[in-house]
């Protein structure tokens, strides 16, 4: 029965060597310059008041077909507070 913390111990020692290798996050993603990115909004409300704030905001998005809205990658931290806005009103409001 006391064999196990040992095993225990020693795994977790072999496991938590200096051999392991992390990458920083800022190199696992590069961003190119003018990539864009889509999402689906069903609800038409939301749909237009995501387009209208985006446009108070001054967030370059666009209208890809009847649900799917499009923008630009760069801008993707300004569309979460946008969505975020838009929920958080519509759930408010309903």
């Amino acid at each position: 029965m006391k064999i196990y913390p040992v095993v225990f111990l020693s795994v977790l020692l072999l496991a938590c060597g200096e051999n392991t290798v992390m990458l920083p996050i800022e190199e696992s993603f590069v961003e190119t310059a003018g990539a864009t990115a889509s999402f689906n909004f069903r609800n038409g409300e939301m749909r237009e008041m995501l387009l209208t704030r985006a446009e108070e905001v001054g967030v370059n998005v666009w209208m890809i077909d009847e649900r799917s809205i499009g923008y630009y990658l760069a801008d993707g931290d300004k569309i979460d507070d946008i969505v975020t806005y838009v929920y958080a009103v519509f759930w408010v409001n309903n």
